[in-house]
């Protein structure tokens, strides 16, 4: 994969066309009554998203973006990857798998802009710009909303003054609100329908406070005595859980919910290594971690958080029936399904490092047909489904690995409450 650090852009293009990337390697492990699980190792820098049901992975390599499914392996969208010539971003998805969040570059300015893909025509839209650029940046992104129709992420205002901004399909940008005059912020990513937003906001020493916004207004988060909190990675989508890191390297991770507010993650099992909270489950339950003294990113080690309870992710993953082999370790696992039995992220291995796929044994549903997961089969179920008809994503009921006439004929069925 040499190619991967061509830099002129043509021979790039020309290079990544040539290269076909696979998986190198795939268990499964039986689950009665529910779904089975697997660990894929895949070629690619970092997985940073993953639909509802763990089928299709947004991840992006030195140079682009692209996307992964078992069946299709992996499938090049562009853009312009985190880092290279200095761009910025993280690649998101939506729920259904449908939509992926990510930034690329205007032919016509050269400049950076946050853009959406959509998998099932191949086609990329760009959402534009504040109106100035720093350096290569104008805008990027750094998160999809549950529903693909926002994406939020940094803009650039005159003079590099950074600022976070939410992007609607309809209404365009509305840039984020400062607690500390002239600082800037970040939106690192969103809820369900982009109402709730999270990042940071630099404070006027410069340090990365976590915060929310919730219908533009700013709430900078704090703990007991008015403890300050480091940046917020993700959400859950109702917006209600919110995951971090500390101020201070020292601190531990945090959980910050909408009602109680904060609550420690644990602190690191190996000492001097910090602990970071990467991702959190719709009900708040499970929290993707990991630990790290310092770089290289995957020098670490991955954890998973279920119910108060911390767990090493290739022990957990073996507990459930998944066969990890020893020589792997999940070290810097950076995102999960909203139901927290998909983890993904990026881990070492016999053979370098290798991105991973893990789908934990879900249990089984008892409605299946709930499918936006609000407790009863309704109206937007039967839209999710047919949305994603003629797919393997969100919809496919009876689990034949295509969504169609079978499956709404069950969903039909099944109409009203879930028992």
């Amino acid at each position: 994969m040499t190619c991967l650090f061509a830099t002129a852009t043509s021979s790039r293009a020309a290079c990544l066309a040539s290269v076909v990337l696979s998986t190198a390697f795939v268990v499964t492990s039986a689950n009665a009554g529910g779904t089975s699980g697997s660990l894929a190792l895949i070629e690619g820098s970092y997985a940073t998203g993953v639909s509802d049901d763990g089928s299709v992975v947004v991840l992006n390599d030195v140079v682009q973006y692209w996307y992964w499914t078992a069946a299709s392996g992996h499938v090049p969208i562009g853009g312009i990857a985190p880092g290279f010539q200095g761009a910025g971003g993280s690649g998101g998805i939506s729920n259904d798998g449908s939509r992926i969040g990510f930034t690329t570059i205007n032919p016509k300015t050269s400049k950076t802009e946050g853009a959406i893909y959509e998998i099932a025509t191949g086609e990329t839209t760009r959402i534009g710009n504040l109106g100035f650029s720093c350096d290569i940046g104008a805008t990027s992104a750094w998160g999809i909303s549950g529903d693909g129709t926002r994406v939020v992420g940094l803009g650039q205002q005159a003079q590099c003054s950074a600022i976070g901004y939410v992007w609607d399909e309809s209404t365009g940008f509305t840039t984020l609100p400062t607690a500390f005059f002239y600082e800037p912020n970040r939106a690192n990513g969103c809820n369900m329908d982009g109402t709730t937003v999270v990042g940071w906001q630099s404070d006027y020493v410069g340090s990365w406070r976590g915060c929310i916004w919730r219908n533009g207004v700013q709430t900078v988060l704090t703990g007991p005595n008015n403890l300050k909190l480091g940046e917020a990675n993700a959400c859950s989508g109702d917006g209600q859980w919110v995951v971090g890191l500390g101020l201070l390297s020292e601190q531990p991770a945090w959980r910050w919910n909408q009602t109680s507010g904060y609550a420690p993650l644990p602190l690191s099992p190996i000492p001097g290594y910090r602990a970071y909270a990467t991702d959190v489950s719709d009900d708040g339950s499970r929290v993707a971690m990991f630990f790290r003294a310092g770089p290289p990113a995957t020098s670490g080690e991955g954890y998973i958080w279920i119910d108060g309870t911390l767990h090493e992710l290739e022990e957990y993953a073996r507990s459930q029936g998944v066969d990890v082999p020893n020589d792997v370790r999940m070290s810097l696992p950076l995102a999960m399904s909203s139901d927290g039995y998909t983890v993904v992220g990026t881990g070492r291995t016999a053979f370098g490092n290798r991105i991973f796929v893990l789908n934990l044994p879900r249990p089984a549903s008892k409605c299946p047909t709930d499918i936006d997961g609000d407790g009863e089969t309704g109206a937007s179920d039967l839209s999710l489904l047919l949305a994603a008809w003629g797919t393997s994503g969100a919809g496919d009921v009876d689990g034949d690995g295509d969504v169609g006439a079978a499956d709404l004929s069950l969903l039909l069925a099944a109409w009203g409450a879930c028992p």
